[in-house]
């Protein structure tokens, strides 16, 4: 469609002076100016932004007349009516009048043509009396500009008699209405907004959906060089909130690793150390990550760059490690290694928790912790782990597991679980390690762990204090320890029993837990129990978990702070009157009076 013609613009400059009133020397034909009456507009853009369409509905009301034919013009009639260096154009549409929602009595708009800012509309017959209402979303016709400066746009719309007047100018006698619309400053692509979901491995992500929940984390990989190992998902948006088409989508990754950024959720190899995309007519790109053949931490950083101001934001960071396959180091480190005789002791799942409470569900920790390293000290999943133990009478198997993501430890850890042998006897001792091949020349073992044959069956326990008496409030330490029928400390995970006072002490009186080593305690470092605010003696007790469910007592006292201090002052004051009597007598002997 064309603009306003370049006529009607050498006249508007011409008396720009005037802004948006404009009026010529001549009236137009008044029958032709009498057929419409009055116009009427409105807005239907709900939010005018810079470098976004703006579109106008126009009503009109209509007088009997023996013509079924009349033109609608809108424009900008002066440099006050748009911002300064604002000026764009301005075109008619007939969409409206096309979908049949202009319509009046028993005639109405049946047709009309839009050609540059100039709207036509035709009636079936001679055109008869009365109003079509413009709304939001409905109108005899509509005008649409692009503004491209923020501020205040006043668009005329008038009827266009013509003959006898000025054509392609407001005359004195025809029907007009302006329409002002404050247009704001559009809303760049934001980083802060725009989506990003990251997803390991080789396949398709599953896109940047209504939120950036979903990503992986700890994501590990082979640093082997042509192979996807991490796809990012990218959806632009503006400050508003709002997705947006033709941002440019980078990606930079600093540390090891190689980088591509196009329109495909799909698997691709990243090959280069920056790379981006301007989604022309799309609002996604995706991030590919690749190795480069070194080890290390990658970090990807990916911004987006707002097509009209050219402003870039960064949208977000993630982490990849690269590892070598080769390992150079296995290390194991125990938590558990009294081991009851045909019990499983520690967690050998792929998330084990490592909570403070014995566990062997995923929410303990394993009986031994294994982590795999390559020559640079990157960790390295996915291996096979074999063990040897040196004594099958005390340890008949361990369970190695990878650990995933969601373990405490996380990619390229291995939880192991330890079985002891049936009949095993207490208080013997034997040696484990555990393996993985790098080839038929090349086998890395860890160090060795000792593991001890321990009973099950509690034939002794104690229970104490880690003081004689406190100060009200003191932090207290509560220890119970247990030892099977050798007197040896009893299998880690048995069962300790919970402890009651005799008094009400502060924080929360030890539950019922495990024996690990043979001990049960509280802890030194972060107390959880505290001595009674009363003076005096108090008692620990419980029930043990021998078969005679023995009653165990601790004793204890409160003591008065104040009285304590009392006596070491006395004991100062004893000291001072000593200190005196000395001074007395090396003045007397020196004649000092």
């Amino acid at each position: 469609m064309k603009t306003i013609s370049l006529k009607k613009r050498i006249a508007l400059v011409a008396v720009a002076a005037l802004g948006s009133s404009l009026v010529t020397v001549a009236p137009a034909n008044a029958a032709n100016a009498a057929l419409v009456s009055a116009i009427n507009a409105t807005t239907a853009t709900s939010s005018p932004a810079v470098s976004s369409a703006v579109t106008v509905h126009v009503g009109l009301t209509t007088t009997a007349a023996g013509s079924n034919s009349f033109t609608i013009k809108g424009g900008f009639l002066g440099a006050s009516d748009v911002p300064t260096g604002g000026w764009v154009a301005v075109t008619a549409s007939e969409d409206i009048v096309s979908s049949g929602s202009a319509s009046y009595g028993t005639t109405g708009i049946t047709s009309g043509t839009a050609s540059g800012a100039t709207l036509t509309l035709v009636s079936a017959a001679s055109t008869l009396a009365g109003t079509i209402a413009s709304s939001a979303t409905a109108g005899a016709g509509s005008f649409a500009f692009t503004p491209t400066k923020a501020g205040t746009y006043v668009l005329t719309i008038w009827h266009e008699a013509e003959d006898g007047g000025t054509a392609d100018a407001v005359n004195s006698n025809e029907a007009r209405q302006t329409v002002s619309i404050t247009v704001a400053a559009a809303k760049e692509a934001s980083g802060g907004t725009t989506r990003m979901v990251v997803k390991s491995g080789t396949g398709a992500s599953y896109g940047a959906g209504s939120t950036n929940a979903g990503s992986d984390t700890g994501i590990t990989a082979s640093r082997t060089i042509g192979t996807q190992v991490a796809i990012a998902a990218i959806q632009t948006r503006n400050s508003g909130n709002s997705v947006i088409t033709g941002a440019t989508v980078a990606a930079s990754i600093s540390g090891p690793g190689l980088v591509l950024v196009d329109g495909t959720d799909g698997s691709a190899v990243g090959t280069a150390r920056s790379s981006s995309s301007v989604r022309t007519a799309a609002s996604t790109a995706y991030v590919h990550v690749s190795g480069d053949g070194t080890s290390g931490k990658g970090t990807v950083t990916v911004t987006v760059t707002d097509p009209v101001t050219a402003v870039t934001t960064t949208v977000g960071t993630f982490d990849v490690t690269f590892y070598s396959t080769t390992v150079a180091t296995l290390t194991a480190t125990a938590n558990y290694v009294n081991i009851g005789s045909g019990v499983t002791t520690g967690c050998s799942s792929a998330t084990c928790l490592g909570g403070s409470s014995y566990s062997t569900g995923s929410a303990g920790k394993p009986a031994v912790l294994l982590v795999a390293k390559d020559s640079s000290g990157m960790v390295i999943p996915n291996l096979t782990i074999t063990n040897t133990i040196a004594d099958a009478a005390v340890i008949s198997t361990t369970t190695v597991t990878g650990a995933n993501a969601d373990d405490a430890n996380g990619l390229g850890y291995y939880n192991v679980s330890v079985t002891g042998a049936a009949n095993s006897t207490s208080g013997k001792t034997t040696t484990v390690t555990w393996s993985v091949v790098n080839s038929a020349t090349s086998t890395i073992t860890s160090n060795a762990i000792t593991f001890t044959a321990a009973g099950t069956t509690i034939a002794k326990e104690t229970l104490a204090f880690d003081k004689t008496s406190y100060v009200a409030g003191d932090p207290m330490v509560i220890t119970r320890t247990a030892t099977d029928a050798a007197g040896n400390p009893i299998a880690d995970g048995t069962a300790s029993p919970a402890v009651t006072f005799s008094k009400t002490v502060g924080g929360t009186a030890p539950a019922a837990s495990a024996y690990v080593a043979g001990k049960s305690a509280t802890s030194a470092t972060a107390p959880t129990v505290f001595a009674p605010v009363t003076g005096g003696a108090f008692t620990a007790q419980m029930t043990g978990g021998d078969a005679a469910a023995t009653k165990y007592t601790a004793s204890s006292s409160v003591v008065d702070g104040n009285a304590a201090l009392l006596t070491q002052i006395d004991a100062l004051n004893a000291k001072i009157v000593a200190l005196n009597a000395l001074i007395a007598k090396i003045m007397k002997k020196l004649g000092v009076k």
